[in-house]
């Protein structure tokens, strides 16, 4: 059973080729979701979809994580700029 669902996989991804240099996108499409399917069946099949769950949820944190450093860094230099504008009006004042 598996080995079919690995051709199937191959065959897919040469016909999702071949619809993509033909420029036929939404059959390209159709069979990029098809391919998904598969490459879950295949994972389900081996007994993986546990890890493949994890190692998403740590993908998902992980891009999580690097959005609030970039949020946290850019509203900081936006606070820093401020105070230094501050500053620099203060000083022309006196």
């Amino acid at each position: 059973m598996e080995v079919a669902l690995i051709i199937i996989l191959f065959l897919s991804n040469a016909i999702a080729l071949d619809c993509l240099y033909n420029h036929r996108v939404k059959t390209t499409g159709a069979f990029i979701v098809l391919n998904l399917c598969l490459t879950v069946a295949i994972a389900y099949q081996f007994q993986q979809m546990q890890k493949i769950g994890y190692i998403l949820l740590t993908l998902v944190g992980i891009i999580i994580l690097f959005f609030g450093v970039k949020f946290y860094l850019k509203k900081k230099k936006q606070e820093d700029f401020i105070v230094g504008e501050n500053l620099i009006e203060s000083e022309d004042k006196d």
